[in-house]
């Protein structure tokens, strides 16, 4: 990830089995996450899904700020705890411990991020530069964020893109 936070998929519209019954695939992936003592995410948006962040080993401070909430606020979540972040929600991951903390990430719909020649096409997280403080003071309104419309014609396109590229493989004319 572009903030040095590690991300490992597991089951992901990448993967292609097709004993997997309809689409499955789309409906929902998995990722772990490793955060090294002491790191931090950047504070990331998830626009159109919706994610589960279950901490399996360590100690995780979530930072967030739904649209409802004035101020953004935090929770500590050890081994066996979880979070549900809503699409939307401004969040970022902070590992306050000497020990690394290991997440599972399960987002519906299925996380999509496509690269194409080395570049991101799209990514289902909008990574942002600015920290808590500056989002405060623009009030959230952060130019990576764009309208709703014109990220969801861009995921569109983005799976449209990536299924060509997958019905290449499956027919042997790479991709």
């Amino acid at each position: 990830m572009p903030d040095s936070t590690k991300v490992f998929p597991l089951f992901n519209c990448r993967d292609f089995t097709s004993s997997l019954p309809g689409n499955l695939l789309e409906d929902f992936s998995l990722a772990v996450g490793e955060i090294e003592p002491g790191r931090k995410s950047k504070v990331h948006v998830m626009p159109l899904v919706t994610q589960v962040a279950l901490v399996l080993l360590g100690k995780l401070e979530v930072w967030m700020k739904d649209a409802d909430q004035l101020e953004p606020y935090s929770l500590r979540l050890e081994a066996e705890q979880a979070i549900l972040t809503r699409p939307g929600t401004f969040l970022q991951f902070r590992n306050p411990t000497g020990l690394s903390c290991r997440v599972l990430y399960i987002v519906s719909p299925g996380y999509l991020f496509v690269m194409e020649k080395g570049r991101v096409v799209y990514d289902d997280s909008v990574v942002l530069e600015e920290d808590w403080e500056e989002l405060e003071k623009i009030n959230w309104n952060t130019g990576k964020l764009y309208s709703l419309d014109s990220i969801r014609k861009d995921r569109q396109a983005a799976k449209e893109r990536f299924a060509e590229c997958q019905d290449s493989r499956k027919n042997g004319k790479g991709g």
